[in-house]
């Protein structure tokens, strides 16, 4: 009994450490400033994606070509934008 106790009690120590982690890196900005309609000023929307996976394949292609790219999560896309 003690054991489950101690189980229980542990289990939900490090549920609450981790939900507030989470939202530590939830309130981190993004990079230029951020809106619901993109990273902001400077920024340019290059193309939509299916999944974030395929948006930081491409991502990375223009990185290597000296430009900072985002990737943006929406609804049902993900979005890269460069700078």
């Amino acid at each position: 009994m003690r054991l489950r106790k101690a189980a229980v009690s542990a289990g939900l120590t490090i549920l609450a450490v981790g939900g507030l982690s989470t939202a530590a890196q939830a309130a981190t900005p993004q990079i230029g400033g951020s809106s619901k309609f993109g990273p902001g000023p400077g920024w340019t929307l290059v193309d939509n994606y299916a999944s974030r996976f395929e948006c930081v394949d491409a991502g990375q292609q223009y990185e290597r070509e000296g430009w900072k790219y985002i990737c943006w999560d929406q609804a049902f896309t993900t979005q890269l934008w460069i700078k």
